[in-house]
């Protein structure tokens, strides 16, 4: 279903995240930790759901967007989609196609929205039974950044390389997300490296990773995956893609 509204918004892409401590008071006991079940917590049992973007478009004449996004298999149900531009927000749902691992779908946006050209774009993947959720935001526009990657290397020394290209036109940085899950309690870890895009449109980025990154990694419960992001560019109407990758397998139990 798609739902349109006018977007008075003070200001646009601010996350802030708020948290807190109980302070503790003379007299009341300390909170005892709480053991976990080693190596059988849900983020351990669940795969990656290894969500891309290879296509998010807009036709100005049919006043339509267009979204083509790779996903698992794995994955099910349904996508949630928001689009952010024209002073406009579009949302709508998809149904994942689990035969071929694709969010695709071609909705129409009203008259500003066609007009601007370009919107902020964001795909929620809620996650089902066996597969992980997943979040991605970049730039849907009329034309295309031809994101290509390598696919990530760590070396056993712990560095990371990876390498592409780009249109020659695209400006800014290249997001390359290494993420994985922690062996000792279940959570998430997401490491970014940031890679300048160089004339005449080629990237990359050479990073030698911290021991405790390391220490992680050969800790892991899950594979190590990959994602390498170029978000859009606003004044070129550009848009972003993603690509994903698997850098390393899921250890043997």
């Amino acid at each position: 279903m798609k739902r349109i509204f006018v977007a008075l918004i003070a200001a646009i892409g601010t996350a802030v995240i708020i948290t807190g401590a109980q302070a503790q008071q003379p007299g009341y006991p300390l909170p005892q930790p709480v053991p976990l079940p080693a190596r059988t917590l849900e983020n351990c049992n669940k795969q990656a759901p290894k969500m891309s973007v290879t296509r998010a478009t807009f036709d100005r004449v049919r006043r339509t967007t267009s979204i083509l996004a790779p996903i698992s298999t794995l994955a099910s149900g349904l996508a949630e989609v928001q689009l952010l531009g024209g002073r406009r927000i579009t949302e709508f749902n998809v149904r994942i196609d689990s035969s071929r691992g694709l969010i695709r779908a071609t909705r129409g946006i009203d008259e500003a929205q066609a007009r601007a050209s370009t919107a902020l774009l964001t795909i929620r993947y809620p996650g089902d039974s066996d597969t992980r959720p997943q979040s991605l935001r970049l730039r849907a526009g009329l034309r295309a950044s031809r994101l290509s990657s390598k696919r990530p290397t760590i070396s056993p020394a712990g560095q990371l390389d990876v390498a592409g290209a780009i249109t020659r036109r695209a400006k800014g940085v290249v997001r390359v997300t290494l993420e994985w899950v922690n062996g000792a309690d279940g959570s998430i870890t997401v490491v970014e490296r940031l890679a300048t895009i160089r004339a005449p449109g080629r990237w990359g980025v050479r990073s030698q990773l911290p021991q405790g990154f390391r220490d992680q990694i050969a800790a892991r419960c899950s594979t190590v995956q990959a994602h390498v992001l170029f978000t859009g560019v606003r004044a070129l109407n550009m848009r972003g893609e993603m690509r994903a990758f698997q850098v390393m397998p899921k250890p043997l139990p």
